[in-house]
């Protein structure tokens, strides 16, 4: 403070060295005529907005204005000077750098204060927390802009957590959420501390975690069809929060492993297939099907799109010359890149509509599986493609001179990558998994359009509610709300662990 009473103090008395006025006004505004128009209009814009945000809102505004002006011509006169405080030092290099991103800055201050103004008064203000619809329309009568109808979403909590998770098994979750709890306390410890390394407490810990989707099964599902854990039906029982949360856990564990060995896959260099006894097979198997399904086939098809399709098993001998040209004959290597870039060149939705109709078709008569199973599987071979794609990122990261190190220290190759390279790959790609992972929490919402009442789907249906007919923006901000602490959890998490492995440090 007192380095700006004196920069103040010095600038008054007309000591400004060797600034010019005539140079700043030829290079700040008017450089050129649409420069100057634009500082102009400029002008005129954050002038209305400041009218217009302090007609609804004075006091506050008023303040930031006051402020706003304060740092302009403080951080104004220490540039004059070329005398700066840490505060007016900062703001010049990223606020009040010239004319238009000083304006701009008021305006940006401005529309963020407006808004969480506005949302304060629609969220809380002029909002009724009511369950009783009645009260909740007379409350929000008073208002000639009534706020949030919250009512909607109290009286809903349950369907909104669990949908229809039957009461008397509430238990069940109760025990899940305890029994992470307890976990997840002395992990927290544990895990960041590098003397447990090697500790007997450490390996406990991960085998409780192994064997906890296992434990969560039995509770969610159960594992008879009497006693405690009699068997549910999760097409039935499970919905809401839980369904999310289940469908977003499971993908990202069953995709980690499988998304692994589709990138080790995608990389292998085992010995492929030779290239005679390809050819050897794929000869005769192409020279059969003409003669048993395109012979027959092409004189009766009808037009000329027919006769093509009719000529199909022409393309096998160009499947091989692919296999042979590209993977040089690693079945392993072509199985994991077809998998890969067939299930990430088609969308989510897909995938799930294909998991819900056309896979009850390829099953054996009588046989039936859940709509849930299907669409968990499905969100976990959607995510193992990309996964696979990210790991395979990391893995190309890894100096060469590694692999040659752990070779010549004569590990195999299951201990080369496990100890040496893919510690070292997965850590560079943290980032990116993570990021992958929050995106496939927040796509657990399309399961909604096959049949699964997950957030979104409950959300909807409080809207048909004839008490609560028509509220739809509270249970979605309240969603909103959910998925954006989920996911700032993640990313926190991910930061700490980032800067624990010293991801990014040179």
């Amino acid at each position: 403070m007192t380095t700006l009473y004196h920069n103040l103090q010095t600038f008054l008395q007309g000591d400004t060295g060797h600034f010019s006025w005539r140079q700043f006004l030829r290079e700040q505004v008017f450089r050129s005529w649409w420069f100057a128009l634009w500082l102009l209009a400029l002008a005129y814009i954050t002038v209305r907005v400041v009218a217009s945000v302090f007609a609804d809102w004075p006091t506050p505004t008023a303040i930031i204005v006051i402020i706003w002006a304060f740092t302009v011509v403080f951080t104004a006169i220490g540039n004059v000077l070329h005398r700066h405080t840490a505060m007016t030092s900062w703001l010049s290099k990223n606020l009040y750098s010239s004319i238009s991103s000083t304006l701009i800055s008021l305006l940006l201050i401005l529309f963020v204060v407006a808004a969480v103004l506005g949302f304060i008064g629609w969220a809380f203000v002029r909002a009724s927390f009511s369950t009783d619809p009645a009260v909740a329309a007379e409350t929000l009568s008073q208002w000639e802009n009534p706020g949030a109808n919250w009512g909607a979403v109290i009286a809903n909590f349950r369907n909104l957590m669990v949908f229809r998770y039957p009461r008397e098994e509430d238990w069940r979750l109760w025990l899940l959420i305890l029994w992470n709890v307890l976990l997840i306390i002395p992990s927290s410890y544990v895990y960041s501390r590098e003397v447990y390394r090697r500790s007997r407490i450490r390996k406990v810990l991960t085998i409780l975690w192994v064997i906890t989707p296992i434990i969560a099964y039995v509770l969610l599902v159960g594992i008879g069809t009497t006693g405690p854990l009699h068997r549910l039906n999760p097409d039935i029982a499970w919905g809401g929060l839980l369904l999310t949360i289940i469908a977003a856990v499971f993908g990202i564990l069953a995709s980690f492993p499988l998304g692994l060995m589709l990138s080790l896959g995608r990389r292998s260099k085992i010995r492929g297939v030779p290239a005679w006894l390809t050819w050897a097979a794929i000869l005769p198997l192409t020279a059969y099907l003409l003669v048993t399904q395109t012979m027959p086939a092409f004189p009766v098809a009808a037009g000329l799109g027919q006769k093509i399709m009719s000529l199909w098993p022409l393309l096998l001998p160009l499947v091989a010359y692919l296999f042979l040209r590209y993977f040089q004959g690693n079945v392993v290597a072509m199985l994991s890149t077809v998998y890969i870039e067939v299930v990430r060149g088609v969308p989510l939705i897909t995938i799930l509509f294909m998991s819900i109709i056309l896979f009850p078709i390829f099953l054996p008569p009588g046989v039936e599986v859940l709509s849930t199973w299907r669409v968990l599987a499905a969100v976990a071979f959607f995510a193992a493609a990309y996964l696979a794609e990210n790991v395979r990122g990391g893995l190309q990261s890894i100096p060469k001179g590694q692999y040659e190190a752990a070779d010549a220290l004569g590990l195999g190759t299951a201990r080369k990558y496990r100890l040496i390279i893919l510690p070292q790959a997965l850590r560079a790609v943290i980032p990116a998994i993570v990021g992958q992972f929050i995106g496939l929490f927040k796509d657990t919402t399309l399961v909604e359009t096959v049949g699964l009442i997950e957030l979104i789907g409950v959300a909807n249906l409080i809207s048909a509610q004839p008490d609560w007919l028509g509220v739809r923006r509270e249970p979605y901000v309240f969603i909103a709300l959910i998925y954006f602490t989920g996911n700032f959890i993640m990313a926190t998490y991910s930061r700490r662990l980032e800067r624990r492995l010293g991801v990014g440090e040179r």
